[in-house]
């Protein structure tokens, strides 16, 4: 079985954001595999295991990803490729996706992804990427079974959990929860350094849509009003709020 496992590289939730002219700046950034994405290389690897075949890992963003992705590879994935691009938005970026597995990998029978990215919380690329496809979507999944040319989804539902049957080719974004992430061991950290990642050219869409970042306005601090007189504590919140014009 071949699974495809598509990757973001995202900051490190550690980093301390610098913006530069409403940009952010990559000096000194910490790269890591979007969280998400890590429960997705889990469970193709568990596939992988229980069923034979290969799990090809890919990325669209820039050419140093390249470090990034050997962690999925050291987990147990067996090449990556990395879509060379600066595009921002979830359109461009499904579009990149679907030519390059159309081009290289169109005999896939599984696309696993995360279903959001923690960097801007999008959660669009596994949905557009299906209708690029053409082939079913299972979003938000925490349990998966694979039988044959069917796949068993266990999803979160409103108040429920939702069991979703679909037939392969397919694409199912995973949630937190479906499994723990493997840490890679010496052994296959050492492996991974000879696997392939392979740095595919392709010819971006225009990407129309600018990004830029801004930091929130900073807030007044708060006050704490001191508690120990509750007449004269109430009169000061009182005063607060009328000078705040809430009253």
């Amino acid at each position: 079985m071949k699974v495809l496992v598509l990757v973001k590289e995202t900051f490190d939730t550690e980093v301390k954001i610098v913006l530069e002219n409403e940009i952010i700046s990559e000096k000194d950034v910490k790269y890591i595999i979007n969280p998400y994405d890590e429960f997705a290389i889990e469970e193709a690897i568990k596939i992988k295991e229980k069923l034979g075949g290969e799990v090809i890992l890919y990325s669209v963003g820039r050419e140093e990803a390249s470090a990034t992705l050997k962690t999925g590879l050291a987990m147990g994935a067996d090449q990556a490729n990395i879509i060379k691009s600066n595009v921002k938005n979830s359109m461009t970026v499904s579009q990149l996706l679907s030519e390059a597995i159309n081009k290289h990998d169109n005999e896939f029978d599984l696309i696993l992804a995360g279903w959001v990215s923690i960097d801007d919380n999008n959660a669009q690329v596994p949905g557009r990427l299906s209708q690029l496809l053409n082939i079913p979507f299972v979003n938000v999944v925490t349990k998966v079974d694979v039988t044959g040319e069917i796949v068993l989804c266990e999803r979160e539902g409103e108040g429920c959990q939702e069991i979703v049957e679909v037939r392969i080719p397919a694409i199912i974004a995973v949630q937190r929860g479906i499994n723990e992430p493997r840490y890679p061991t010496m052994k296959n950290i050492m492996q991974a350094k000879r696997k392939n990642v392979n740095l595919l050219e392709l010819t971006a869409p225009i990407d129309k849509v600018k990004v830029s970042y801004q930091f929130p306005e900073q807030k007044n601090k708060g006050e704490i009003i001191d508690g120990s007189n509750p007449e004269q504590a109430a009169k000061v919140l009182v005063d607060r709020l009328k000078e705040s014009k809430i009253l």
